[in-house]
Parts: structure tokens; sequence; C-alpha cells
């Protein structure tokens, strides 16, 4: 199995443990130097010792935390920072004029926005996890959803027409996209359904 196709969890603890052997055996290769240096060095007092102990270790451990723990973190921070940018352009995004439904790759509900909710009756908590089924009407046959979902797996996208009922039971027509949203693998993880009036 290679690291690409490896949980995200995996792929850190496995960072993680690689981080720590690099680092413990750093410093014992450095303790060692060091140790070696000062037994070359004629006798000095013991203040002296420790002073310059403690001084060699400083200047070859930095360099080395430097590169494997604060530059990573830094770059961590970083990304950290610019996905919290993208998530809140993305939450504006989501509570758009237009109704949005998200389902996980199962096709349950796991998101809707104020839109969708206000069209469809329900609250948020009704709908989770549920399939959109819950919306579907008897007017379309078990062609027409076969057809939206070849077009769905092959595209990656649908387009058309299609009917909902709301909680009281009413229907009405509405212009409905969904895409299907792929990982870097191009599995598919989610379904964005977005809808016109």
């Amino acid at each position: 199995m290679s690291d690409n196709s490896l949980p995200s969890h995996i792929k850190y603890h496995q960072s993680a443990v690689r981080l720590i052997i690099i680092l413990t055996g750093s410093v014992f290769v450095i303790n060692l130097l060091v140790a070696m240096v000062l037994e070359m060095l004629p006798p000095l007092p013991r203040i002296d010792i420790f002073l310059l102990d403690s001084a060699l270790l400083s200047t070859l451990i930095f360099p080395i935390f430097f590169l494997l723990v604060f530059r990573p973190l830094l770059k961590i921070m970083s990304d950290l920072r610019r996905s919290d940018k993208e998530l809140r352009t993305l939450s504006v995004a989501f509570e758009s004029k237009d109704p949005i439904l998200i389902t996980d790759a199962q096709a349950n509900i796991l998101r809707a926005n104020q839109m969708f909710l206000k069209i469809s009756g329900y609250s948020l908590d009704e709908i989770i996890g549920k399939n959109p089924r819950i919306f579907k009407t008897n007017r379309y046959g078990r062609d027409y959803y076969k057809k939206m979902w070849d077009e769905l797996s092959c595209r990656g996208s649908w387009a058309g027409e299609t009917r909902i009922r709301d909680k009281q039971g009413n229907e009405f027509p509405i212009g409905m996209v969904i895409t299907a949203v792929k990982n870097n693998q191009h599995v598919t993880t989610h379904y964005v359904a977005s809808y016109s009036m």
C-alpha cells in the first residue's frame, strides 16, 4: 500500500514516529560527537566543560530542530490559516440564496443550507442522515433515476429539471445540478446538489 493511499491519521502517525526516531538518533550522534571533542581538549575546569558542552550541543542541535520541527510547524500553521480562510469563504457561499444540499458518498444527507430548509419545510435535524428520497415525488420512474446516477458516475455531474416534495406533501418543479466531489484518488466522497427555483 503506497503512502498516498493511506488515511491521513495513519500518515500523520507515521510521520510523527519517523520524526521522533530521527530526532532521537540525531541527538545521540551529536552528543557522542560533543563528548569526543571534549575528550580531545586539554583538561579544563568543570564549569568550563559544562558551558562548552552546552554551547556545542545547542549549536549542533539547533539546525536539526529548525529543519525537522520548527519549519514543518510553521508550514502547518500557514496551511491551517489558509484552510480557515477557505472554510470561511465556503461557508459564505454555502449560505447563498440558492438551496444547497450535501450528502456523503452513500447519499446520506450531511448538510443543507437555510434556503433549502426554507423551501423544504424541514429542519436540519429532521433530514440529517436521511436519503434525499424523502423529497422524491411519484412523477419519475426508475429509468429517470438510473439515467441520473449513470451520468453522475460517468461525468461527475448531472443537471436537469426535477420535482421535489416538501414536508407538507406539496410538489413543485425545480432545477437541480448535482456534482460529485472526489478526493485525490478520484473516489467520490460527497455529492453537492444545488437547486434553482
